[in-house]
């Protein structure tokens, strides 16, 4: 950038002065400045080069004050460029109040922030009238840069020990108090709480089975329970059923009546009020559905930052990994997925929400016996890397086609939910019940070594 334009951006020269005269008078005040500031929040090049002159003294344990900046200074490139001893000398006489120093930080902080702000919209300016890229593309990285700028506002560096007991002590106290051990997003199926205490804002959570176990089904239940919680918004992503074909499965899922009565037309007059019940009902929780197809990661991202700042998101579901779309000008299909699943893990700690993503299985573990196991995750060995939590839904039954004489095995079925990777906590396995006809799950009898 030109350093006309430059010279124009946001700054406050005497916030800057401000805040260099106060380090250079007080050392107690140093500590304070150098976690607030790098030295790419000033905008004045004599400034940056006499931060940088303080902050190496700090780093070093050396006293910081008129006559060792001095020094340090002169051993320097640019040491009359930036003034000289005159220059520097003048900073202690530019600070009004000692007390306002870490307030004069504040304000060289905040015009940094706003530099930013303009510098990322000058690049994505230049790219689009550049054509250097797709408009999704281009929109996705401009949103990132905009996150990012946000982010900082609330980054820290080191954080003492004595200054986050305090909040771990609270935590602590919300786990012993919390009911049922949940101090995150409880999912409904309270083994599954108890085993995983919820679920947490940053983590990205992987559901995988092989097909017609009932993943999506099992989603389903989650995402309408956890938008029960009155937390937030329910951004459910379905690549692969339409929208209206998941809310007759969350009306069944709800009501307790399933489709076969419906399609043989002997459904009874007071069931059909309970399914207008249950519609309204349903009409009253914030779960949002998006049915697009090839859907990719950067579009995906980008429809949940923008219902994110409308409605305050608390979880997103993803139906599912291997059929998102990759970039453009990535062919192999691996490598597709994996960049996904890192988009997926990266969007969760980007808006701190849980991501929910279900995956499919290798076409290897349907010739293998026996439960699923984390290699058995189709496409990419990334994403047993970036899931926090991995669970496998494992049907021995429907594996080995078998039934009941009676048929029951089709009406209820015993699931097995194989919590195979938690990073925060141990693995385990919860037994659920499947009532296909309403696609519901609920916890069975456990049996021990099921939690």
């Amino acid at each position: 950038m030109p350093v006309e334009a430059e010279n124009r951006l946001p700054g406050s020269p005497e916030a800057e002065r401000g805040v260099l005269g106060g380090v250079l008078l007080d050392p107690d005040i140093a500590v304070e400045v150098f976690g607030i500031l790098v030295e790419e929040d000033f905008l004045d090049p004599r400034n940056r080069r006499i931060f940088s002159t303080l902050k190496a003294l700090f780093d070093r344990g050396e006293p910081v004050d008129l006559v060792t900046t001095v020094t340090e200074f002169q051993k320097r490139e640019g040491f009359t460029d930036a003034g000289g001893v005159d220059y520097i000398t003048d900073l202690t006489n530019d600070v009004a109040y000692m007390a306002n120093v870490t307030a004069y930080a504040g304000i060289v902080r905040e015009k940094s922030q706003l530099r930013q702000l303009v510098r990322a919209s000058n690049e994505t300016l230049r790219r689009v009238m550049s054509g250097d890229g797709s408009s999704t593309d281009l929109i996705d990285q401009a949103e990132q840069r905009i996150f990012s700028i946000a982010g900082n506002m609330t980054e820290q560096d080191f954080r003492r020990v004595g200054d986050v007991a305090p909040s771990a002590l609270a935590s602590l106290r919300l786990m012993s108090e919390a009911q049922g051990g949940v101090t995150g997003l409880s999912t409904g199926i309270e083994p599954l709480d108890r085993l995983t205490t919820g679920f947490h804002p940053g983590e990205l959570i992987i559901i995988a089975a092989r097909p017609g176990v009932g993943k999506t089904s099992l989603a389903l239940n989650m995402a309408k329970h956890i938008a029960g919680q009155g937390k937030g918004c329910v951004a459910f992503f379905s690549l692969e059923m339409s929208d209206e074909m998941l809310v007759r499965r969350l009306l069944c899922m709800m009501s307790g009546i399933g489709t076969q009565p419906i399609i043989e037309g002997t459904l009874r007059p007071e069931n059909w009020l309970e399914l207008e019940d249950t519609a309204r009902h349903l009409a009253e929780l914030p779960i949002a559905i998006n049915e697009k197809t090839e859907l990719t990661s950067a579009e995906l991202r980008a429809k949940v930052r923008r219902l994110h700042r409308k409605d305050k998101v608390a979880a997103v579901f993803v139906d599912y990994l291997q059929l998102m779309k990759g970039a453009d000008d990535v062919e192999n299909h691996q490598l597709k997925v994996a960049m996904n699943s890192g988009a997926l893990k990266a969007l969760a700690k980007e808006i701190h929400v849980p991501v929910i993503t279900l995956s499919q299985f290798s076409r290897n573990a349907a010739k293998r016996p026996g439960p699923p196991q984390l290699s058995d995750l189709r496409d990419s060995g990334a994403i047993e890397q970036d899931a926090d939590l991995v669970m496998f839904l494992h049907d021995e039954r429907a594996d080995t086609g078998q039934t009941d004489s009676d048929g029951s095995s089709d009406r209820y079925r015993n699931v097995d939910l194989l919590v195979v990777k938690q990073r925060n906590g141990p693995r385990g396995k919860v037994r659920l019940v499947f009532t296909t006809a309403t696609t519901r799950f609920d916890p069975a009898h456990q049996d021990e070594g099921y939690y």
